[in-house]
């Protein structure tokens, strides 16, 4: 824990910001064990390093190796932003087992794939086995990969799939899985209610759908989408729409900036971790431009959204958190804790050797 780090970031009044791990590999997400399985000495969130690794915390937040080397091919830090940009991204819980489920670009036969795989546990702190879940996807060494992960309230498997960056007309494409929001079941199969039961695809015509989180209040999923130029955007998922990727990538959304801003994952405060006074407000990390040292107006910031749950019209929006250091500090997981708003900083600042360590941070209210 390196408390130091934090005055780095300047929160909104009322809230305080500490630092809970650093020295970390990329942290891209990270993704909270349910309240009903936590306990002394249990494991309390996990976390996926974007070059293969998955780390697990306990309730005293001391850090251990879930799982390493999940990648077979490997990845060079210089080579962000581009190639190194894939890698190890989604993960979820499966809250019964304490599964993991991960998703990862892998090489087959010398061509870039994606695939989604569950992992097992004797005691959660170790993986035991996997079992591949869906696999041989075209991905690309770049970003618009397979993306966040989420098991909605209907127990399915919902997976954020990017464009694959080559040929965006393939999110147009029923029989392609890129650029779409698939959903699955657990062990892999296509669920019968599915808009087309023979077809793992949900929705359509999205382009690098970082982030993902259902929504307790009208049990939706919302999705952010990161645009070409400008028009980055925040989605409602339903089933069988068409977001318009890439003909008009304003389609059906809820929410765009017209300045790129990044946006990566997202979660809404529904469990009482802040007061009521933001209750069922969305929460969203603007990564902005990736390896930027110092302050930009381009991300580098968390924002709040108040969203109607019927309409989906945004009612306020406002500026939650903003770096104010000079590293290369990038907003990247987010997710609610036991006691406050959890995120990943996923380059960091730089240690006394000059490389980037990323960090944890934990929001927590403090009036």
């Amino acid at each position: 824990m390196n408390n130091s780090l934090t005055k780095n970031w300047l929160t909104t009044a009322g809230f305080e910001i500490k630092n809970v791990a650093t020295n970390l590999d990329l942290p891209v997400n990270i993704a909270f064990v349910e309240k009903e399985k936590r306990g002394e000495d249990k494991p309390l969130c996990y976390v996926n390093e974007l070059y293969g690794k998955v780390k697990v915390f306990n309730d005293k937040f001391e850090i251990f190796t879930y799982a390493e080397d999940l990648l077979n091919f490997k990845q060079q830090r210089e080579d962000i932003p581009g190639k190194g940009e894939c890698g190890l991204t989604g993960i979820c819980i499966e809250k019964e087992t304490g599964d993991l489920f991960l998703s990862m670009t892998y090489i087959d036969n010398g061509k870039f794939k994606s695939r989604v795989i569950r992992t097992t546990s004797i005691d959660g702190f170790k993986m035991e086995s996997s079992k591949i879940i869906i696999e041989n996807i075209p991905s690309v060494h770049a970003a618009h990969q397979i993306q966040a992960l989420n098991i909605g309230p209907d127990n399915k498997l919902y997976i954020n799939l990017g464009d694959g960056m080559l040929d965006s007309s393939v999110a147009q494409d029923d029989n392609d899985l890129r650029g779409k929001i698939l959903r699955l079941n657990l062990d892999g199969s296509i669920p019968s209610d599915n808009p087309n039961p023979k077809s793992p695809v949900f929705a359509k015509g999205v382009r690098n759908p970082f982030g993902g989180t259902f929504r307790k209040s009208n049990q939706s999923l919302y999705v952010s989408d990161n645009g070409p130029d400008r028009n980055d955007r925040i989605m409602r998922i339903k089933a069988g729409e068409n977001y318009g990727w890439p003909d008009n990538i304003r389609q059906n959304i809820i929410f765009d900036w017209y300045i790129t801003q990044a946006p990566t994952a997202m979660a809404f405060n529904q469990d009482n971790i802040f007061s009521e006074e933001y209750n069922d407000f969305l929460f969203l990390n603007l990564f902005g431009t990736s390896y930027f040292e110092g302050k930009t107006v381009k991300g580098k910031k968390m924002v709040m959204l108040e969203i109607d749950k019927e309409n989906d019209n945004v009612l306020s929006y406002t500026d939650f958190l903003q770096y104010n250091g000079n590293g290369p500090a990038s907003p990247c997981g987010l997710a609610f804790g036991p006691d406050g708003l959890y995120f990943t900083d996923l380059h960091g600042e730089k240690n006394e050797k000059g490389e980037p360590k990323g960090n944890i941070f934990c929001i927590k209210q403090t009036k």
